[in-house]
């Protein structure tokens, strides 16, 4: 468009891709959100440094925050988005709800704190001033309710600096479908069609589509009246979504406005053939917008690959990306992402690494292609959804257009052979350690003048250690390939078939990638460390985290299952909780401090042995 860009990034992101990319980029703050990505007047600082003119808040952080979009007003700069008075009118889900009914669309039954049972179980709560998942719980009985409602405002708190919440009906088998609206500054308001976003986790969208399965031509017309008819009623300029819950009977029922951009905007970009952001661009210049109906042309499903591990309830992922390599040359395929080789995964952010969306001319076709570029992308580094995504797209419901939002797909433990990724990753080192031998260049590698066999390399793969010996009778090594920067290849005869291997070494890590899947390999030493005995049973943190509040005090008693810490991850809360009775002996971190996965945070002694100790130092004095 021939715009210059401006980017702003906090202490972490410093060398971030999106901060390269960006004609000039300015510093506001360190990591922590509410120290700069939520910090209005450092953003507005920025933009009056630079010589901005508009600011696009993009679809987090911000975004759906009516104050800053109020001061840019002021400031005298765009905002790319609805007017402030809109973002406050609808980032209120009870506001929201009101106008929505007073425009004849149908709403959700909903209680307050004190007569929640009066609708019936199950009941959702949900953050009235924003969206993503955080802030919200399901309840299913009454006793469940306070400590769900408790933990929901604190997320919401600290997610949205608001913690008003609301309480609705949960409606069981429901879809999650949203029509795309667009309005410019000259009363035209259009809709681009619906996105169904059924499969999620954790209350969070990973895969979404258009047109939906579910959704007919009536029901679509009627959802996409509903939605004009409220955008109108409040003056609705910019893009937005309108959110609706659809339930088995073909009834839908308004969830809430997202004032913004949505992550999920390509879905409907290569559906449509249309550029959202560029749109919302032209609109903030005043641009009006045609008045011509979009089109719908074939099917595109979208999944969002997470820096994540399924296999622990979907924890967050933290590391360095050693491997990155999206893929390419697949017609009707789009990667969007923000990340490189070497992009650091941090705590304080969402863990999404890209969004990887496929078109075709049927849901079919598009379902293939979607799985087949997942395939063949090479993250590496930290651990990701990817595999998960691809049973998702594999399983018998989602292929046929059943998958609702209480679709529960159990991560799948995958059983790996070990002696593959161990003897590929062996024949590599091998052939790089020949390659840098001066002494007796022609002799065999690890020549022997014995008869004993060569001894096993130790490698550590998915937390089991693999021996991996020079060679066996199911892979036969036909070509290791060198190449620059510790990466290189190697071909070889698995089961009488030819596979291709990528490895990319980061120290004693061999990253080991191929069709058939991907693999860390870690070289260990030949001869074991002896490893030491804890003394007490400790509660460890699963995941890299931020301690917001330590639960229990030194000498309390806990019983199993009783919260000890509440961590937050990239803005979801994980309590840690007992795994025994007995007494808390130490309390090992404090509110505000950054925890490493694995570390410890509360030692528990048994009741005996803290008996044992007490009177032992009573006799001692």
């Amino acid at each position: 468009m021939g715009i210059e860009t401006v980017a702003v990034y906090s202490e972490f992101d410093r060398d971030a891709l999106h901060v390269r990319m960006a004609d000039q980029a300015v510093p506001i703050g360190p990591a922590v959100p509410r120290e700069s990505y939520l910090k209005i007047e450092a953003i507005l600082e920025a933009a009056r440094r630079s010589g901005a003119d508009a600011i696009h808040p993009g679809y987090g952080f911000l975004a759906e925050n009516a104050e800053f979009a109020e001061a840019c007003e002021q400031a005298g700069l765009a905002f790319i988005g609805p007017r402030s008075g809109v973002i406050r009118a609808m980032g209120s889900k009870i506001e929201g709800r009101r106008l929505a009914q007073e425009a004849g669309v149908p709403v959700v039954p909903e209680a307050s704190e004190k007569d929640f049972s009066k609708i019936g179980f199950p009941l959702l709560i949900k953050a009235s001033a924003g969206g993503g998942g955080r802030g919200m719980r399901i309840i299913r009985s009454a006793p469940e309710f306070q400590e769900a409602f408790d933990a929901a405002r604190g997320e919401a708190e600290r997610a949205f600096g608001d913690g008003t919440l609301l309480i609705e009906k949960y409606i069981e088998g429901a879809r999650h479908v949203e029509i795309q609206i667009l309005g410019d500054h000259h009363g035209q308001l259009v809709h681009l069609f619906e996105r169904d976003c059924s499969v999620q986790r954790r209350h969070q969208k990973i895969i979404e589509e258009s047109p939906s399965p579910a959704v007919t031509p009536e029901i679509r017309r009627r959802m996409a009246e509903a939605a004009l008819a409220l955008g109108r009623k409040i003056g609705y300029t910019s893009a937005g979504t309108v959110e609706f819950l659809l339930a088995p009977s073909g009834e839908f029922y308004f969830i809430e406005v997202n004032t913004r951009i949505q992550v999920e905007h390509p879905v409907t970009e290569m559906v449509t053939g249309l550029d959202l952001i560029c749109m919302q661009i032209e609109i903030a210049q005043g641009r009006r917008l045609s008045p011509d109906p979009a089109r719908q042309a074939g099917h595109t499903i979208e999944a969002r690959l997470y820096a994540e591990v399924p296999e622990n309830n979907f924890m967050p992922s933290t590391g360095t990306l050693r491997v990155w390599q999206p893929p390419t040359g697949i017609q009707g395929i789009r990667v969007d992402s923000g990340v490189e080789p070497g992009a650091e995964i941090g705590v304080h952010y969402d863990p999404l690494l890209a969004k990887v969306i496929a078109h075709g001319p049927d849901r079919a076709t598009a379902i293939h292609k979607l799985a087949y570029a997942l395939r063949n992308f090479a993250a590496q580094g930290v651990e990701t959804n990817r595999e998960f995504l691809m049973d998702v797209l594999e399983h018998e419901e989602f292929r046929a257009g059943r998958a609702h939002t209480g679709f529960q797909l159990p991560p799948r433990q995958r059983t790996t052979n070990d002696a593959l990724p161990g003897a590929v990753t062996r024949a590599y080192i091998e052939h790089a350690e020949r390659s840098q031998r001066s002494l007796l260049p022609a002799a065999p590698i690890r020549y022997r003048n014995n008869p004993h066999p060569a001894p096993p390399m130790r490698f550590e793969i998915a937390g089991r250690e693999c021996r991996a010996l020079a060679s066996t009778p199911d892979v036969e090594i036909l070509k290791v390939e060198i190449l620059n920067g510790g990466a290189g290849s190697v071909e070889a005869l698995v089961n009488g078939c030819r596979h291709h291997f990528h490895i990319h070494r980061h120290g004693e890590d061999y990253y080991i990638r191929s069709n058939a899947g991907q693999h860390r390999v870690t070289r260990l030493p030949r001869y074991p460390r002896p490893a030491g005995a804890g003394q007490h049973q400790t509660a460890n943190s699963p995941m890299p985290g931020l301690v917001l509040r330590v639960l229990v005090t030194p000498g309390e008693t806990v019983k199993l299952g009783d919260g000890l810490i509440v961590l937050e991850a990239m803005k979801m809360e994980q309590t840690i909780k007992a795994t025994m009775d007995g007494v808390v002996a130490a309390i090992l971190v404090k509110p505000g401090e950054i925890v490493a996965p694995g570390q410890t945070l509360v030692e528990i002694e048994s009741t005996e042995d803290a008996h044992e100790h007490a009177d032992g130092a009573n006799t001692n004095h």
